[in-house]
């Protein structure tokens, strides 16, 4: 199904900014009707867009009973646009015929050759930016239950009043799927990295420029207590999320993708990268050894059980 019509580019104002086009309601209606008939893992809609020559596959954002659709900074500068400006958008909406509905509930198995407790050296992994991951391997990683799958890494890059209820998982890791630009290797990837051992995908590590985190910048503490930092840098990079496989864990894979994350900052121009540990347990902000372990040093310990880790390139 194709939809076209114009809109108003407009700019949310937080710590980072945001653009979106409006999608009118006949349109979005249209669009919600065919809904139905698509279930793309979490039930995300496949969309795509054009506007002039350049076309991009991203997720619409439900808001208020219509859309919006995202415009990335890699669709918007290159064709000038900028808030106010009018724009004549085609939407793309490939649904899948009903019989070939893949439930959002349906376990991904984990694979025969999980549950080993056996050490895992990066010269095992094979270790890639997210766009070069098929999205179907980022839901094996993040499964289907627990915080991951409620969250899809969006803690600190979701807005103002929005929580993992507001949103929920299906609007969440649309989110997420639009952010990685999975499958899409003519992308620029900076939001993260995927980690492969024989094949299978067991990791997940979030590392993008520090300014794409709204939450981060606007409600989180830990980044900037005692320290005189410009929050807009968009050269400082943060290290956010570590997830493994169920099956894979406490065998090293963080540590290998926290390794991963410095050349990949540095080579995409970051001055600097830095990560938030929890001095505690860890969890998926990772501990300072997993950081240590790849030649971060502690620049703050803001809290009991938080510290700054970080890297000056």
């Amino acid at each position: 199904m194709d939809q076209e019509f114009s809109g108003v580019v407009f700019e949310w104002r937080g710590p980072a900014p945001y653009y979106f086009v409006s999608v009118p309601e006949q349109e979005g209606l249209a669009i919600r009707a065919a809904a139905s008939a698509a279930s793309y893992g979490w039930g995300m809609l496949p969309i795509r867009a054009r506007i002039g020559s350049t076309e991009w596959t991203t997720s619409l954002w439900p808001k208020g009973g219509g859309y919006l659709l995202p415009l990335k900074d890699a669709v918007r500068k290159p064709q000038g646009l900028d808030a106010g400006d009018a724009v004549h958008v085609r939407l793309t909406f490939d649904a899948l015929p009903r019989q070939q509905k893949r439930p959002a509930a349906k376990r991904v198995p984990v694979p025969r050759t999980a549950g080993s407790r056996e050490p895992v050296t990066v010269e095992q992994l094979t270790i890639v930016p997210a766009n070069q991951a098929a999205w179907e391997d980022l839901q094996a990683i993040f499964g289907t239950a627990g915080d991951t799958a409620r969250c899809w890494c969006q803690r600190f890059r979701m807005l103002p009043k929005e929580s993992w209820a507001s949103e929920g998982p299906e609007e969440l890791s649309a989110r997420l799927r639009d952010q990685t630009a999975c499958g899409n290797q003519k992308a620029q990837s900076t939001s993260g990295l995927v980690a492969y051992l024989d094949g299978e995908p067991v990791g997940w590590c979030a590392v993008a420029p520090r300014a794409d985190h709204p939450r981060l910048l606007r409600d989180y503490r830990v980044p900037w207590l005692g320290r005189n930092e410009d929050k807009t840098d968009p050269t400082v990079w943060s290290v956010t999320c570590f997830v493994t496989r169920a099956g894979y864990r406490r065998r090293g894979i963080s540590h290998a993708l926290a390794q991963a994350t410095v050349p990949f900052a540095r080579d995409h121009g970051a001055t600097a990268i830095e990560g938030y540990p929890d001095l505690v347990d860890g969890g998926s902000v990772g501990t300072p050894t997993t950081f240590t372990n790849a030649g971060y040093t502690e620049a703050s310990r803001p809290t009991h059980r938080r510290a700054v880790m970080r890297i000056d390139f």
